[in-house]
């Protein structure tokens, strides 16, 4: 394989090798539990004398009554303990797992996370709550109502629903040409889906359901029909139906709905068509000119330029090095970024992904997604070779720990270079110019949630940039069209539905450590005034614009907005490591495309589960019991989450020089539009958040690229040979005559 690796050509053709092997300084304390690993976990909490009572969570019997485990993955080790290995001399960690369990067995019954360690299992190892992660009303336990609607939650409430519509089944194929007898009788073509959040604060627990047409995208087949049921509780014997709306008018009982119906007092709306070709992306119209020939792709001619410790899941890129893990909550997760040996952030990664939606009905007005909740990571697809990566890109599975379950998508990740699509730097005077290259290493992930396939790019610039990308195309979840709603919650894109305006918000936590874990946030205004100045005497006062440079010294400042017309910069210094000219180094953060957060302030579905989307950004003190700005409970405890962001702020901590985290969101307004059907345009649908060197080096971080050309003219402007710094494309690489380097001062 070396000589491949290397290999500049082969037969004519550029080299398409695999990345070239490395290895990590130190074995990744990022970890998945193997098999085994797992295994030896649930064989010690099975023992009788743990007075745990669980049943396996894979019976054929499990019941929503039974104590089971729903979740289980390596617990997080503390930072402090990861630093101490990483920089120091310390031992690794040790290991904990992290254990969600539904413990529907007990007299009052709850979901609680447990720690359990240290592991490997031996007579030292215990069993705790893990009540230190999170800050809200009930710790680590969640109330029974507010559980997710796991498969024994489900069996628990759906024969109730197949009840309600077998006796309704005429009504239904009458008004919405739909039936539902179950999901497993092949006498049904309808479907339903259960709205989030379903409780507010675990009191209750309520259903509401749009019903749709089961068939291909059934997101966009909606009927005019909703059914609302009460699941309180855990005794299936007490849920019930609450009511039924059609055509936005309520009907309290079954018995109402059909005398209504039998008496003609129903006034019928369409049907979903049965038509679908409207949501298949099978090419038609004229073949545009040229169209037949292949796009234009990304292309490594000279080989990889990149590096990577597949064991440790550890990669090293022209001056960068981290560590990646992936999670079923959130995906990827990058640790210990480091450009040209100094650390620049401990973590980057994804702590949510929210979609709050509106409409003139009970389904749309109160859908408050949380994806976390679903497992963002958990819905990782294969990427489609060419199309969703560059061809010969790298791709590495996407491991990571499920239930009770080891679960491996293959090619989950993929990780490429790419040309920028620009100069990093470039300038032309009558006798010097000089161009360098701009590229950067990508690590793309998809998942597909639901209706929407989300794209996520972490990149690295060669220039020291860090970028992260979110995209999101799929399926809009579409509203009943009323011609009476008069637009105002989306326009008509069928002849059945319409778009529904709603909002993305994808949180992300960056921990900077700029060297060491010392650091501080500043804030930079332009403000304009009025000043006069003695070498301008005929314009006496005049308008002027200057800096305003200030910190934000505590937490109480800590939640902040981008400022109007980019006038604000925040960055992130330490200011005990200077550089030549004794600047602070620093990075700064800088919105890219659609940096939204919510426009509702005080929605119920998501009033204190995701205050972390209710601004641009936010700076906090760094805590190990502060590991997220959310948790896959918040979903359903909108009132009372596990999670309250808020509250990392309440203690007001000092923010200079200490060690610093920075929430930040990409999100998007989903103005819904004809070309979202039959699938949303990624490059609208797009949002970007930017982390650039401020002050990080004496000057700029591309002098030290080969990738560069400079043209230093004789005298006379001739006879200029350009200097590539040995750098050229290889033979297996034609060029034109147009792209010749030579010649360019005689043009």
């Amino acid at each position: 394989m070396a000589n491949a690796l290397f290999s500049r050509q082969k037969d004519g053709l550029c080299d398409a090798s695999s990345y070239v092997p490395t290895t990590a300084e130190k074995p990744t304390p990022f970890f998945t539990f193997s098999e085994t690993e797992i295994e030896s976990i649930l064989d010690w909490l099975f023992v009788p004398e743990r007075g745990l009572n669980l049943t396996d969570s894979t019976s054929e019997n499990l019941s929503q009554t039974d104590n089971y485990i729903w979740f289980m993955e390596p617990l997080m080790p503390n930072k402090t303990d990861v630093l101490a290995y990483l920089d120091g001399n310390a031992t690794a960690p040790p290991k904990y797992a992290h254990i969600v369990m539904a413990e529907g067995g007990k007299e009052i019954p709850v979901m609680t996370d447990y720690y359990v360690g240290p592991l490997p299992v031996s007579d030292q190892t215990t069993i705790r709550t893990l009540d230190y992660w999170f800050n809200g009303v009930g710790g680590a336990q969640v109330p029974f109502n507010a559980r997710p609607n796991d498969p024994p939650r489900r069996a628990a409430f759906d024969p109730l629903i197949v009840s309600v519509m077998s006796n309704i089944s005429d009504i239904t194929a009458d008004l919405v040409d739909i039936v539902y007898f179950g999901a497993d009788d092949e006498r049904s073509n309808g479907t339903y889906f259960t709205t989030n959040p379903q409780s507010m604060d675990g009191n209750s627990s309520i259903l509401w359901m749009p019903w749709r047409r089961n068939a291909l995208a059934q997101y966009d087949q909606p009927t005019n029909l909703y059914t609302s049921f009460d699941i309180s509780g855990s005794d299936p014997s007490t849920y019930h139906l609450r009511m039924i709306v059609y055509n936005l008018v309520i009907y309290n009982s079954v018995e109402d709905f059909r005398e209504a119906w039998e008496s003609g007092k129903i006034e019928k709306t369409p049907p979903p068509t049965r038509n679908d070709t409207f949501l298949r992306k099978d090419r038609f119209g004229p073949v545009r000119d040229l169209e037949t020939r292949l796009a234009p792709a990304t292309i490594e001619p000279d080989g990889k330029r990149y590096k990577l410790d597949a064991q440790n899941d550890y990669v090293e890129y022209l001056g960068w090095s981290f560590y990646t893990r992936f999670t079923r909550d959130t995906g990827v997760q990058i640790f210990d970024i480091k450009f040209k040996g100094d650390r620049i952030m401990y973590e980057l990664s994804l702590q949510d992904a929210i979609a709050q939606y509106a409409g003139n009905n009970p389904f749309q007005a109160t859908t408050g997604y949380s994806d976390r909740y679903y497992g963002i990571g958990a819905s990782v697809i294969t990427p489609v070779p060419g199309y969703d990566c560059p061809y010969h890109s790298t791709y590495l599975n996407a491991t990571y720990n499920d239930g009770t379950q080891l679960h491996s998508v293959k090619n989950g990740l993929c990780i490429f270079e790419s040309d920028l699509g620009f100069p990093a730097t470039r300038h032309n005077d009558p006798a010097y110019i000089q161009s360098t290259k701009a590229s950067g290493l990508t690590v793309r992930w998809i998942a597909t949630v639901g209706n929407y396939d989300y794209m996520f790019d972490y990149s690295f610039w060669v220039d020291g940039t860090i970028t992260v990308d979110g995209r999101a195309s799929g399926y809009v979840q579409a509203n009943y069209y009323r011609p009476e709603d008069e637009g105002k919650w989306g326009p008509r894109i069928q002849e059945t539905i319409s778009g529904t305006l709603h909002t993305h918000v994808m949180g992300l936590k960056a921990d900077f450590d700029l060297i060491d874990s010392q650091n501080t946030f500043v804030k930079t205004d332009i403000i304009v005034e009025n000043i006069t100045q003695p070498w301008f005497p005929e314009l006496s006062e005049f308008e002027m614009m200057r800096y305003n440079i200030s910190e934000v010294l505590s937490e109480a400042d800590g939640l902040l907005n981008f400022g109007p017309n980019g006038q604000t910069m925040y960055t992130v210094v330490n200011k005990a490591h200077k550089n030549q000219w004794g600047e602070s180094r620093g990075y700064r953060i800088l919105p890219g495309i659609s940096n939204v957060h919510l426009a509702s302030q005080k929605s119920p579905f998501f009033l204190k589960s995701a205050e972390w989307a209710k601004q641009s950004l936010a700076v906090s003190r760094q805590h190990d019991t502060e590991p997220s700005s959310s948790s896959t409970q918040n979903q359903n405890l909108p009132r009372t989450p596990p999670v309250e962001f808020w509250k990392f702020f309440d203690d007001d901590e000092p923010l200079v020089q200490e060690d610093l985290v920075v929430w930040t969101n990409l999100g998007m307004h989903h103005f819904t539009r004809a070309e979202d059907i039959p699938n949303t345009i990624m490059t609208e649908a797009h949002s970007s958040i930017m982390f650039a060197p401020m002050n990080w080096g004496d000057t700029e971080l591309t002098v030290d690229l080969t990738n560069a050309v400079i043209y230093n003219a004789n005298e006379d402007g001739s006879g200029v040979v350009p200097d590539v710094n040995g750098v050229s494309p290889p033979q297996c690489y034609p060029l034109t005559a147009q792209d010749s380097l030579v010649g360019l001062f005689e043009a």
